[in-house]
């Protein structure tokens, strides 16, 4: 039976001096996770059977919901473990080589790319921040001070009952519109505040209510790359703009630090 590698991740060789990796199951439950170390970078994976997951297998089981999300768990786990101890470039889940040689090839192949990355990902976290808004309590922030809002209403104070009927749709309209403008603005502005603070950043999908959960929408999803040594004041900003945009309507969310899944590839 020959063995296949699971690769979990590469942190750098001169970092696994100073820290030790505890002992951690892999994949399967029964092979340990384990360090393999190539030239100034160190791949951390375990054995799976092939029998167990070569293609065929491996197919079969990523069909099966309850595995997927069991084990993609499990390598997130894994990856959080490795980042408390090193600086680690995170694989994708499922990231599987047919041998120790192949994964040394690709290794070999990505060397100076792999040193480079783990070189600028050094003292550094991910961190997520995701923004809700209670639509209606901001509608009704946006319509109390709007100008734009302000200066239809008294336009339409001016008309006459049928023309105003008209109209009304038109103001229904600029006040969506005018709630999207500042919802955008609120923040863009902040996310260009926080992008003064970091190294990198990326702007993702937003995600419906379908997916969080919450009655609130979804206006922001953004990750970052902030030096470790500047996280403090970082997380005590979003503290700050949390407790003045509450009663706004807002709601500010800030999780991590991941491993950085965002700002590492192998491309």
């Amino acid at each position: 039976m020959s063995k296949l590698f699971y690769l979990y991740g590469i942190i750098p060789q001169h970092e696994k001096k100073e820290a030790q990796l505890p002992s951690l199951k892999g994949l399967d439950d029964k092979h340990d996770v384990y360090l393999l170390p190539f030239g100034e970078i160190v791949a951390v994976g375990c054995n799976l059977d092939d029998q167990e997951y070569g293609e065929d297998q491996l197919h079969e089981k990523t069909n099966q919901m309850e595995w997927v999300q069991d084990k993609a768990y499990h390598h997130h786990n894994v990856l959080l473990t490795i980042r408390e101890h090193f600086t680690v470039i995170p694989m994708k889940f499922c990231t599987i080589y047919s041998s120790e040689a192949s994964l040394k090839h690709m290794l070999e192949n990505q060397h100076e790319n792999l040193v480079n990355q783990l070189s600028s990902l050094e003292n550094k976290e991910e961190w997520n921040l995701k923004i809700y808004c209670d639509s209606v309590k901001f509608k009704e922030q946006v319509e109390a001070h709007n100008f734009n809002i302000e200066a239809k209403k008294e336009e339409l104070s001016q008309m006459s009952p049928g023309r105003q009927y008209l109209e009304k749709r038109k103001l229904e309209q600029l006040i969506n519109e005018e709630v999207q403008k500042e919802q955008q603005a609120f923040c863009s502005e902040f996310h260009q505040e926080l992008e003064s603070y970091s190294h990198n950043s990326t702007v993702k999908k937003n995600w419906n209510k379908d997916v969080t959960g919450r009655t609130e929408d979804m206006c922001w999803n953004s990750a970052y790359l902030f030096s470790t040594n500047n996280i403090d004041h970082v997380l005590k900003r979003i503290t700050e703009l949390k407790s003045e945009s509450a009663q706004q309507g807002w709601e500010i969310e800030a999780t991590g630090p991941w491993p950085a899944y965002h700002f590492a590839n192998l491309s």
